[in-house]
């Protein structure tokens, strides 16, 4: 008999235990940072829903990959529950995987110095303008140009955002992004070979690692980086405003009183 999986038996065994571990592992901080990390992550996975949803929506209904007779139960534009599921459990894992790490959102002076802002900004607008570029050219180039266009806007907005601090301390966010997405990787050639989804060889470039289309590696990778980046600048410029009360400055006076009686009460 052969052996299969469907996407909610693939989470049961592969994505929910790890995210379970992770989650007993979690650093017991103070309530300010415990709620300044819960806010974070409930952030991280609602834009990751926002975001997503539609390039996600567009690759299935173009063919770029589909699933396995009976490996879906419910759909939703396109998309089966269990993708749903995985726009939150990724970035879980890389938001508990960085949070057990720990890392420092401090800021400090320099962390606005315009060079590598305007790098990234310059990096995440390459990203777009390649991808859509690849995407024209080729057919065999939608799921990595779609990819890249996907990545661009993202990197160029956090990297504008908080350059500085990203480059100042890279270690422990790339570590978050490449540790679980190594993990998803085996865990996703494993799905490819039982037949819970199938990537098309027409609408890739053939490129593969052990057997795991490059597209799939990055695309892990970059929702992983960008899930990673996204929380630590999170906290950074929380830190930032309690340093200097600014970002209050740049919402409406009612939001921002109520903001200061908010942190006068935590503090």
């Amino acid at each position: 008999m052969e052996l299969s999986l469907t996407y909610l038996q693939f989470h049961l065994v592969f994505t929910l235990p790890v995210l379970a571990a992770l989650w007993y592992l979690a650093p017991g901080y103070d309530q300010i940072r415990r709620r300044r990390a819960t806010a974070g992550l409930v952030i991280l996975v609602a834009v990751a829903f926002a975001y997503t949803t539609p390039w996600g929506s567009h690759m299935i209904r173009e063919g770029v990959w589909w699933y396995g007779e009976d490996a879906v139960l419910v759909r939703a534009l396109d998309i089966p529950l269990g993708e749903y599921m995985f726009f939150a459990i990724q970035t879980l894992l890389v938001g508990l995987y960085l949070h057990w790490r720990g890392f420092d959102p401090t800021f400090e002076a320099g962390d606005f110095a315009p060079e590598p802002r305007l790098a990234g900004i310059v990096a995440g607008v390459a990203l777009s303008v390649g991808g859509l570029g690849v995407v024209a050219l080729t057919d065999s180039g939608l799921y990595l140009g779609g990819l890249l266009a996907w990545t661009g806007p993202v990197v160029a907005l956090q990297w504008g955002v908080g350059g500085g601090y990203l480059a100042r301390r890279p270690w422990l966010w790339l570590e978050a992004a490449v540790v679980p997405a190594t993990y998803l990787w085996v865990a996703d050639w494993t799905a490819i070979q039982l037949g819970t989804w199938t990537i098309s060889t027409e609408l890739t470039t053939g490129v593969t690692l052990l057997g795991l289309p490059v597209e799939e590696m990055l695309f892990f990778l970059a929702a992983g980086l960008m899930a990673s980046t996204g929380l630590v600048l999170w906290e950074w410029v929380l830190d930032w405003n309690d340093r200097t009360g600014r970002l209050w400055a740049l919402v409406p006076d009612e939001l921002s009183t109520a903001g200061e009686s908010q942190t006068g009460e935590m503090g």
